[in-house]
């Protein structure tokens, strides 16, 4: 393992406030975790080059920047099922390539982490909070794409998602030779009406 440099991490957040203007209070809830999940993959990936974003270690097949699109990808992917929302298509054409199709090939390069960051917001700000804000009913089911989905299910996978793919991040991050130090902030509830 080389000597490149140990990052200490942002403080993980548990005090979340949930964004305003949602007309349900469990899709800000939803929505305030993803963009603090998502807070977390970026601090993990803006210092590394491009060197570090492309590693793929052994036969896995995976790098840090195709996790990356394939985080904002996968968020986009669930997000139109769920509400019928669409990216422009400029966006969308970008995040192919971080289709599960591609899972097992060789990734090409994703980019530096700015750029990739930069994408993740957009599907956020462009993509999921507009379409969370006036979602009603979370537990409504539709089909959608041959599958059956509910919106509550959708934000629940896309929980998980982050924080699978934030620990594989983490691992080859350590794997090409530079630890991320995992730190807390203060284990609070939130306020009541905050």
């Amino acid at each position: 393992m080389s000597t490149k440099p140990v990052k200490t991490g942002r403080p993980r957040r548990y005090d979340l406030t949930p964004p305003r203007g949602f007309t349900n209070p469990e899709a800000a809830l939803a929505a305030g975790f993803l963009q603090e999940l998502a807070e977390r993959v970026y601090d993990q990936v803006q210092d590394l080059p491009l060197e570090a974003l492309d590693f793929v270690p052994g036969d896995s097949h995976l790098s840090i920047g195709w996790l990356v699109l394939h985080l904002a990808w996968a968020e986009a992917r669930w997000i139109g099922l769920a509400t019928g929302g669409e990216l422009d298509p400029a966006v969308a054409a970008r995040l192919e390539a971080g289709d599960l199709e591609r899972y097992g090939q060789p990734p090409a390069s994703s980019g530096e982490a700015a750029s990739l960051i930069e994408l993740c917001r957009k599907v956020q700000e462009e993509l999921t909070l507009p379409a969370l804000r006036p979602a009603a009913e979370l537990d409504r089911e539709m089909e959608r794409g041959g599958l059956k989905v509910t919106l509550r299910g959708v934000l629940q996978q896309l929980t998980w998602h982050w924080t699978y793919h934030s620990g594989q991040i983490g691992l080859i991050r350590l794997l090409w030779g530079s630890d991320y130090r995992w730190t807390t902030e203060n284990l609070r509830s939130p306020r009541p009406g905050h």
